[in-house]
């Protein structure tokens, strides 16, 4: 996924998934357990640094890629190790509450 987009997901793959894994185990789109376009994913990549990267990016208001990719480094760089810890850490307790759930869906936990 890139920008928001939902995701792409093609027959051929979704029918090898489905064979190989069987059917109880996909979650995707148009299958018997769907996957929300643009749901929130587990990973910090998409639950934590790319709004962070994009709010703090932004504020420069990069008009060219350059520009923008300057700015991209220089808000990476700035990111305070305390903070990435604290951010693993919320990970691993997003994690741990699949624990009980044997992997399913959480959206009853999450608060």
């Amino acid at each position: 996924m890139q920008d928001g987009a939902t995701s792409h997901t093609a027959n051929p793959v979704k029918a090898f998934l489905i064979q190989t894994f069987g059917e109880d185990r996909i979650v995707s789109r148009r299958c018997r357990y769907p996957w929300p376009p643009r749901s929130p994913d587990l990973t910090l990549a998409y639950f934590w640094l790319w709004g962070y990267l994009k709010s703090h990016v932004y504020l420069s208001s990069p008009s060219s890629l350059l520009e923008l990719k300057d700015a991209i480094r220089r808000e990476v760089s700035s990111i305070h190790p305390d903070m990435l810890h604290s951010a693993v850490a919320g990970f691993v307790t997003r994690l741990e509450c699949l624990l009980p759930c044997g992997g399913g869906h959480v959206e009853h936990i999450l608060v």
